[in-house]
């Protein structure tokens, strides 16, 4: 073991016992067993190594240079954390930049051995990453986590306790869910099915936790068979009264680190077995295949979890009043505080936000760490304010503000930009393309059948015909009382082949950044549901479920259409009706300003 000192120091460590191991380069992709997005502490191991904290990227370490590769969310972000860290930094997504793949085949002869922790890459990527080294004649195999090694002070497993997530929220019980899937694996001649998905699990079984920060999730294992479930976790997590209701529905309660032992043990019985290979991590794909056949798909909860019923739905509806309410108590404060000169800065105002959802009933904290920006700092699209470094709001300027809340009810995710002082006529003029996107993507009809990346165009046409786009995508699935960020659909450029269907919640989220001044970003949640049929078929189109008030100063009507005028006119009347009767008069009198009717073109 060594002290952990600085990221060189780490890196040198981590070398050290690559060269006893006789590896050439490892790589660190910060997942947990699970393939989670937020990972517990324990596994922030890309962070550790290196210092960047974004969600997403992975760190390769040779023996002679390390990279970093991250998409476009995190670029900025990146330049500035890896600072002096001596890793270089690889922007996924830019022209001319070279490839993890490249990268490593550049570095390394062939016969050398590249590795990565088995617990802590899919199935999926491990064979990717196989085939495409041994092309270079490179070696790629997964084993032990050298981290645990390097890292003295590696926090140790959490340990939360898991409570019910009662059906009056989740509108199906579990045994009805269990039943789902079971009628899944006898269509698909399956025996069992295995889950590593923790959100998959929360749902299956209406349960939730908190041992990762802004999911309400829990470290576990699932296998559901046509007749048992097993369910793997920390009993201790578990009262005896819920423990005992489990049981007497069926559902045995195994301790997490005996996963092994049940998958021999029941699997051994077994012709095949659904898995995940996008989710099941390396170390136990490779025990299940061993085992038994195996049928490699998307978890059939999750295409089941995607699609709300009518409980969910209302509880999404109720989320946002409460959401709506905290928000415009946010913004009034807000903008009081800064005209009367309060002291404020970027993270507590976030802070501050966090407080004014606290007081709405059924909170459970934050889906996600709120992200504030101003000015410059808007422009960095998954920007993080620190305590004690971050920007002061003083001064006019625009200000970011991103962030989302869970509650029984349902999760939320909503982006407003705020105009603290006058703007200028080319803050208005980018705000007002961002809306008009918006608008095209909440207004749009499209037919059975269309994906993501199809609808994903009509948000970015209007940027597109002034020459300007953004880095990430349109939209992602929400979760009910789950991960704010849920597959399997998404409205993006990625070419995901899953339709939109009736029932499914998306964000709707396009922006504009204009590096080093500022950011604009508009996001409500909106609800896929079905408008009518015609002889060529089902057409569906969205509600918005987001309820807050748009920036009016930001808002150029000349460069708007009739049609884009009166949704937003139509959604600020809603937003006042809604939202109005839960506000004292100050709140309410100022609501009615922020939502007063906007005029044609002048």
């Amino acid at each position: 073991m060594t002290k952990d000192g600085t990221i060189a120091e780490r890196i040198d460590a981590l070398r050290a016992e690559m060269r006893a191991e006789g590896v050439a380069a490892y790589l660190i992709f910060g997942t947990d067993p699970h393939m989670s997005e937020y990972v517990s502490p324990r596994w922030r191991g890309r962070e550790w190594i290196s210092g960047f904290s974004g969600s997403a990227g992975t760190v390769a370490v040779g023996l002679e240079a390390a990279g970093l590769w991250t998409d476009s969310r995190y670029h900025l972000q990146a330049t500035d954390q890896l600072q002096g860290s001596g890793i270089d930094l690889f922007k996924e997504g830019l022209p001319g930049t070279v490839s993890l793949i490249d990268w490593l085949a550049k570095q390394l002869s062939p016969g050398s051995v590249v590795t990565a922790a088995a617990e802590s890459i899919a199935v999926s990527r491990e064979r990717a990453l196989k085939a495409q080294l041994s092309r270079h004649g490179i070696v790629f195999r997964v084993g032990e986590d050298l981290l645990d090694r390097v890292w003295s002070d590696r926090p140790p497993v959490e340990r939360q306790d898991v409570f019910q997530h009662d059906v009056r929220y989740a509108g199906v019980s579990r045994q009805e869910k269990l039943e789902q899937v079971r009628k899944s694996l006898w269509q698909e001649h399956c025996d069992y099915l295995f889950l590593s998905s923790l959100a998959d699990i929360a749902w299956l079984f209406n349960l939730r936790g908190s041992d990762i920060p802004y999911n309400p999730l829990f470290l576990s294992y699932a296998l559901v068979g046509r007749e048992e479930a097993v369910l793997l976790l920390d009993p201790s997590k578990l009262s005896s009264e819920l423990r005992s209701l489990l049981e007497e529905e069926g559902v045995e309660v195994v301790e997490y680190d005996r996963v092994k032992e049940v998958l021999e043990k029941k699997l051994a019985r077994a012709d095949r077995v659904r898995v995940n290979p996008e989710t099941c991590n390396a170390e136990l794909g490779a025990l299940i295949s061993s085992l038994c056949g195996t049928l490699e798909k998307t978890d059939v909860t999750t295409e089941l979890k995607a699609v709300k019923n009518e409980t969910e739905v209302a509880g999404f509806r109720r989320a946002m009043v409460k959401d709506g309410v905290a928000m415009t108590g946010f913004i009034h404060w807000l903008r009081h505080g800064w005209e009367d000169g309060v002291e404020l800065d970027e993270y507590s105002v976030g802070q501050a936000l966090e407080r004014f959802r606290s007081r709405q009933d059924g909170f459970m904290g934050q889906s996600f760490q709120p992200i504030v920006g101003f000015r410059e700092n808007g422009a960095v699209i998954h920007y993080s304010a620190v305590e004690g470094r971050s920007a002061r709001i003083d001064g006019p300027g625009l200000l970011l503000v991103d962030s989302g809340g869970h509650y029984l009810d349902g999760t939320t995710d909503i982006t407003r930009t705020i105009a603290l002082g006058e703007p200028s006529p080319e803050q208005r003029e980018d705000y007002t393309t961002v809306l008009k996107g918006h608008i095209a993507l909440a207004r749009t009809r499209f037919p059975e059948g269309s994906r993501g990346f199809q609808l994903d165009t009509l948000a970015r046409a209007p940027l597109w015909e002034r020459g300007m786009q953004y880095g990430h995508g349109t939209g992602h699935g929400v979760g009910f009382f789950l991960n704010v960020h849920e597959g399997p659909q998404s409205i993006s450029t990625r070419l995901v082949d899953v339709d939109i269907r009736p029932g499914m919640v998306c964000s709707n989220e396009p922006g504009l950044y204009r590096e080093g001044r500022y950011g604009i970003r508009i996001e409500n949640l909106i609800l896929a549901e079905e408008l009518f049929s015609t002889p060529f078929g089902r057409f569906f189109g969205f509600e918005t479920l987001s309820l807050c008030p748009l920036e009016r100063r930001l808002i150029d009507p000349a460069l708007m259409s009739a049609h884009e005028l009166e949704w937003v006119n139509s959604y600020h009347r809603r937003v006042f009706g809604e939202l109005s009767p839960h506000l004292g008069q100050e709140l309410r009198a100022w609501l009615e300003k922020a939502t007063a009717e906007i005029g044609g073109k002048q």
